[in-house]
């Protein structure tokens, strides 16, 4: 099965409040520092993988497969034979046993985008406005040159922005 994709963030906020109200738990998109958090397993490293060149062995990235189809792009030296999506799960799991964080699909979270951290909230929440018309996405994607497929970088679109490069993941809160 592949990652949903060429899903708005409306839409996405809209699975997670239909979601919630179908299960009785509390679900909804990340914060920005929850993704990353998550993302990073517990290291500081942007890419669990280091050279670039390992990049297929663990995440559906731009490679020499797409090239063959794309002509001109800019790709990690290296081939994983998915040229769109791959099911999720292809991949070895992070060391939370998370998949797919890095590649596949861009991921919507809860955040109005900020070009920076100033006035962030500390605790890890999310950055929310009344009106914000532009979200953040994290992760890259299969479409994704290289430096755009790591923890840290922080991509925006329009709340209504769809394409065959996004998707989202949903959070269920714990009662604690």
């Amino acid at each position: 099965m592949h990652p949903v994709a060429c899903v708005s963030w409306d839409d996405a906020a809209a699975y997670a409040a239909w979601l919630t109200a179908k299960s009785g738990y509390v679900y909804r998109l990340p914060s920005s520092a929850e993704w990353e958090y998550a993302a990073r397993a517990g290291s500081d490293a942007e890419l669990p993988w280091g050279e670039t060149a390992r990049a297929c062995a663990e995440a559906n990235v731009a490679d020499y497969t797409a090239a063959q189809r794309f002509p001109g792009w800019n790709v990690f030296p290296c081939t994983d034979n998915f040229v769109n999506t791959a099911p999720v799960g292809s991949f070895k799991a992070n060391a939370f046993g998370l998949h797919d964080l890095l590649g596949n699909v861009f991921e919507w979270v809860q955040d109005c985008w900020h070009g920076d951290y100033t006035a962030a909230p500390v605790d890890g929440s999310a950055r929310v406005e009344p009106g914000c018309s532009e979200r953040e996405l994290r992760g890259g994607s299969w479409f994704s040159t290289p430096r755009y497929v790591n923890a840290a970088y922080r991509n925006r679109f329009e709340r209504g922005y769809r394409s065959s490069s996004v998707g989202f993941r949903v959070v269920r809160e714990i009662d604690q």
